[in-house]
């Protein structure tokens, strides 16, 4: 029996568009301030990290959470490759189409990936201890926290409409600095730029922040306080990233990663120099505008 044992929390799919010309990916950890290079297998992954141990005992598949995962990620992976086809040839302003049911797919997976990681686990983990401070968790504790709320229809469903009934825009990178990714890669951002979230991010104007490659990003903008851009939903943004607005979404990535900051290149000066900003009223006050 070919059990998949090793489960990534963030796709492979999603890694290897932030390889670099050899297929592998430049990581720093900002944990250790590491830099070291690794390949899409190896970053954001771990053995049985979705196994349903409370399932498994009652004689049912305890992979069955992974493998949904990974038929999920197999329909994004084609549907976002389309977009990146599009979106790269695209005239600056124009609208890529997008059918009810892929913005339903994509929603969903927004909404999952942010869920999903090795980040979210530990958050969880910790509201746990902190109202139940004499009763630590074991590993597959901590399992079934997570994966119980990964299967919490009504929060995935909350989430996956907030980012559904959005606007959608893209935008285009021709600069030399590349957008990155990380260990928690989808992104929430305040409606007046001012602040990355990690909760509280279903409000009014809030966004989703989702880069797709080193080249092109993804917004999902709340519908009632962007209304104004409305028109322009599913449109390629008639305004080219800048390098300094590449910096400024990095510094989301920064901001959502647990561990690793994921690029195409050995470039870590911006979000190493911004991390040490976080949590200090130097990031509070900063205005990281696009």
């Amino acid at each position: 029996m070919n059990d998949p044992r090793r489960h990534h929390y963030v796709p492979q799919f999603h890694q290897r568009r932030f390889a670099d010309a050899n297929g592998r990916l430049w990581i720093w950890d900002k944990t250790t301030d590491r830099i070291f290079q690794s390949t899409p297998d190896s970053i954001a992954v771990e053995t049985d990290f979705y196994r349903l141990h409370k399932y498994e005992r009652l004689g049912h598949d305890p992979f069955v959470m992974e493998k949904q995962l990974a038929e999920m990620e197999g329909q994004v992976s084609l549907i976002t490759d389309q977009w990146l086809d599009w979106l790269r040839g695209l005239k600056l302003g124009a609208k890529i189409p997008i059918p009810k049911p892929n913005r339903e797919i994509i929603a969903r997976f927004m909404a999952v990936q942010f869920l999903r990681t090795s980040d979210t686990r530990d958050i969880l983990c910790a509201m746990y201890h902190a109202e139940h401070p004499d009763k630590p968790l074991s590993a597959e504790e901590k399992a079934n926290l997570h994966t119980d709320l990964m299967w919490d229809l009504d929060l995935v469903e909350g989430i996956a409409r907030h980012i559904e009934n959005a606007i959608w825009m893209f935008a285009r990178n021709n600069t030399s600095t590349p957008l990155i990714t990380s260990d928690n890669p989808v992104a929430f951002r305040t409606k007046d730029n001012s602040m990355w979230l990690k909760a509280g991010f279903v409000s009014d104007g809030t966004y989703a922040v989702y880069p797709l490659a080193p080249d092109i990003i993804m917004f999902c903008h709340e519908r009632r306080y962007w209304r104004a851009i409305k028109k322009f939903d599913s449109c390629l943004s008639s305004i080219p990233l800048t390098d300094e607005m590449v910096q400024s979404e990095n510094s989301g990535q920064a901001f959502m990663a647990s561990r690793f900051i994921i690029s195409s290149t050995n470039d870590f000066e911006f979000v190493r120099e911004f991390s040490e900003m976080i949590g200090t009223d130097i990031y509070a006050g900063r205005d990281q505008g696009a």
